[in-house]
């Protein structure tokens, strides 16, 4: 007679065979997707989110991945304008309400790397000064920036609409609760998931003091770690020139070493 399961095995258990359901439903979900677009993307005209150029799908130089989060196929394109590169277009149609499934889906069972350190070397970009405040944009549950900055003095808060913390005290995950002006605005690893960038480029103009900056570090300045779908834009080009061109900024900076690239945008 074999002994009986304890609580613990038998909730490991249940967590196993939830994991494998959301995997499936996901992986499933993106097999339907895929399928779709073997139908409707040729000959579909495709515009660009960061500089509004409209091309059809044939004339556009394509690059190819896998999504390691079961999101079958990437297509993404190179714009001709920009020299960005945008998509999977199956991601950028997805409503607001189904994108944020997919996130909540995705930090249900994975976490990223503890982001600190870039992120305060972010921040530092933006020579801060007394009194603030400034704002950690997607700041996640993953690091120990805010803590650490306001320990030094700085007026740091956070927004996180997607995985916050338990004891977020200085963190706020809907833009509604968003009512100050700030001196600068700073991100890790956030840009490149921003699905409307000119939309999210005139919020941030319109909650930034006049002069004020913006530091956002990503190593998708340059076609990297493409094989996520949640990845949609790569400022390669002239992209964040022209990004900020059209949003009311100018680039004031920027630094690279390694896979760390910063771009500073001034507010002008």
């Amino acid at each position: 007679m074999s002994p009986t399961p304890t609580i613990e095995a038998r909730l490991d258990q249940l967590e196993s065979r939830q994991i494998l359901l959301r995997e499936s439903l996901i992986r499933a979900f993106w097999e339907q997707a895929d399928r779709l677009d073997a139908l409707t993307l040729p000959g579909r005209r495709l515009r660009c989110p960061i500089c509004d150029r409209e091309e059809t799908r044939e004339r556009l130089e394509k690059r190819i991945d896998q999504c390691q989060f079961g999101g079958g196929r990437l297509e993404r394109y190179e714009c001709q304008g920009c020299g960005g590169v945008f998509g999977p277009a199956k991601f950028l149609d997805l409503s607001p309400e189904m994108v944020s499934t997919d996130y909540r889906l995705l930090y249900d069972g994975y976490a990223e790397a503890n982001s600190t350190a870039s992120e305060i070397r972010a921040f530092r970009s933006l020579l801060p000064e007394a009194p603030g405040p400034y704002l950690n944009w997607g700041c996640g549950r993953w690091s120990d920036t805010i803590p650490t900055l306001r320990a030094e003095g700085h007026d740091v808060w956070g927004y996180e609409p997607a995985a916050p913390p338990v004891d977020g005290g200085f963190i706020v995950g809907d833009k509604g609760h968003i009512s100050a002006q700030f001196a600068g605005i700073f991100s890790n690893n956030v840009i490149e998931h921003m699905l409307r960038p000119v939309e999210e480029f005139r919020y941030f103009h319109s909650i930034l003091k006049p002069g004020g900056r913006m530091a956002h570090a990503s190593p998708c300045y340059e076609y990297a770690y493409a094989s996520t779908r949640f990845h949609v834009i790569f400022l390669t080009g002239d992209a964040p020139h022209v990004l900020a061109e059209r949003t009311g900024f100018r680039v004031a900076g920027r630094e690279q070493e390694g896979e760390f690239i910063n771009c500073v945008f001034e507010r002008v």
